[in-house]
């Protein structure tokens, strides 16, 4: 498979400022034991606390998406600097965001094409494991704004009530809730609940990084299956990175980190041909993209 680096306007990378206070508090953040590192986080910061009580949920994602979204000194000068530090000075929440910035672009992209190639069709994408569904929420939100005649159906498909509930509460902010439908399941039970050939496209960010290979291999093949023909998959993975001890301590699930000829062996054991896929790294390269064709 190609592999890219995304470069593009509005990515997140560190200066070099950033460069050189990360060669003393990366190694120290690692070292740090998980019982004070957390208790840093939540005294200091709201988010920080958010990411520690919830890791690897929706909520914790749903934390690090959203730092833009209110001024940095909104809640007060002391944790508007603990909340820069957290939030720019460590890879993980700009890496988060620049998968979700990929991710959207990349879903817009081919959901457009689709609809301009039959506009008479629906188009349909299946969200698994999706949480909040937020690259996909905020793509529609803007597709819609251009033409609200647009056919388009989401299908979110996740084990967690919670990240349901989220998901549903972020589609009525945007209102885009008409356009989806919520299924409570298991990623391991996609072939029960879609037949072959029935999906247009399908998004799975995020939940790879919690599946060993053989797993992967097993849902990945479901995917393939109920993917029509030219149906278009997008998944990712986190890589191997400096900050692993560090999200470890701070109360993260375990996670499976693949580099790029991982992600692409998988893919090919699960049925997809890989020469023309395209796996793409976010500018910090803590998480790679492939977006590939059934």
């Amino acid at each position: 498979m190609k592999i890219i680096v995304a470069e593009s306007e509005g990515m997140e990378k560190h200066n070099l400022m950033i460069k050189f206070v990360r060669l003393f508090t990366v190694p120290l953040l690692n070292s740090i034991p998980s019982s004070i590192l957390k208790n840093m986080m939540k005294s200091s910061s709201k988010d920080g606390a958010t990411v520690v009580k919830h890791g690897g949920s929706n909520v914790a994602l749903e934390a690090l998406y959203t730092r833009y979204h209110r001024g940095l000194f909104s809640r007060g000068a002391l944790q508007g600097f603990a909340d820069s530090f957290w939030h720019h000075y460590i890879s993980q929440p700009k890496a988060v965001r620049n998968r979700l910035k990929i991710v959207e672009k990349h879903l817009e992209r081919e959901v457009l094409k689709k609809l301009k190639s039959n506009n008479s069709e629906e188009v349909t994408i299946l969200t698994i494991g999706g949480g909040s569904a937020r690259a996909i929420i905020q793509f529609l939100k803007k597709i819609l704004k251009k033409n609200s005649k647009y056919r388009i159906r989401i299908i979110n498909v996740d084990r967690s009530e919670k990240a349901i509930e989220q998901s549903k509460k972020i589609a009525k902010e945007f209102n885009v809730y008409k356009h989806f439908k919520w299924i409570h399941d298991d990623a391991r039970n996609i072939k029960n609940l879609f037949a072959k050939n029935s999906v247009d496209i399908v998004e799975m960010v995020g939940l790879l990084d919690y599946f060993s290979y053989e797993r992967s291999i097993e849902v990945l093949s479901q995917i393939y299956d109920i993917l029509k023909k030219r149906g278009f998959f997008v998944v990712a993975n986190i890589r191997p990175n400096s900050e692993m001890p560090f999200v470890r301590k701070i109360g993260w699930p375990k996670m499976y980190y693949k580099e790029p000829k991982d992600l692409s062996c998988i893919l090919k054991e699960s049925g997809f041909s890989t020469d023309n896929g395209l796996i793409i790294l976010e500018p910090l390269r803590v998480h790679i993209i492939a977006t590939i064709r059934k």
